[in-house]
């Protein structure tokens, strides 16, 4: 009975690097869906020098996002594995304004759309169906645009490559996985608008929590 028990154990170890290789793929491309959302946070006073046109700024609304990434993955020792991708998506937030004096417009509101470039590097580890993975990724705005209700004067500043970082879980099955992930940046909201020279940067830190379903190959 041990030697049938040491030879199963034995049989076990060989297979087991086999078993957890097989369905290791190179190419992943999926699709995933982001939320909208209403952030709760303190907004900041801007134009005190002008208390007739001072104003209290603030993030109203970041509506819902859809996102399309190719990634390609890296095999390490099990159960370790390594992902770099490339991600588009377009990200809309309206903010809004309401003056601190009494006067016919009491609020306006400003859109700002982003359309994004991501290049999420990650590692994690593999057990079973599920997977675990963490990482940076590098943020560029490849198109920036800005629209005011009222014309305030409000600028948008040049773009830059930021850096953000995300964590997320997944489970496949056969050649699909369905995963859930946070993502958050180290810009805060609003780090791109100016309005006389003076930054209107909020004290929040994006994040979000996004829903995603690939295929690999």
């Amino acid at each position: 009975m041990k030697t049938v028990i040491t030879l199963f154990v034995l049989g076990m170890i060989t297979l087991h690097p086999v078993f957890s290789q097989k369905n290791f793929y190179n190419f992943s491309i999926y699709t995933g869906y982001t939320p909208g959302q209403t952030p709760a946070q303190a907004g900041i006073i801007l134009n005190r020098q002008d208390p007739m046109n001072e104003f209290i700024f603030n993030l109203k609304e970041i509506e819902n996002s859809f996102v399309f990434g190719f990634r390609k993955n890296f095999r390490f020792s099990h159960p370790f594995f390594g992902t770099l991708g490339l991600e588009y998506t377009t990200l809309t937030q309206n903010y809004s304004g309401r003056f601190t004096q009494q006067r016919e417009v009491a609020q306006f509101n400003v859109t700002s759309t982003s359309r994004m470039l991501s290049m999420p590097a990650g590692v994690g580890f593999k057990f079973g169906n599920f997977d675990v993975t963490n990482g940076l990724m590098l943020q560029y705005d490849i198109k920036p645009e800005m629209s005011e209700e009222l014309p305030m004067g409000i600028e948008m500043s040049k773009s830059q490559l930021e850096v953000g970082w995300y964590t997320g879980i997944g489970f496949s099955f056969n050649r699909t996985r369905i995963g859930v992930e946070y993502h958050s940046s180290l810009k805060r909201y609003g780090h791109n608008m100016i309005y006389q020279q003076e930054s209107m940067e909020l004290m929040s830190l994006p994040g979000n929590v996004r829903v995603s379903i690939g295929y690999s190959f």
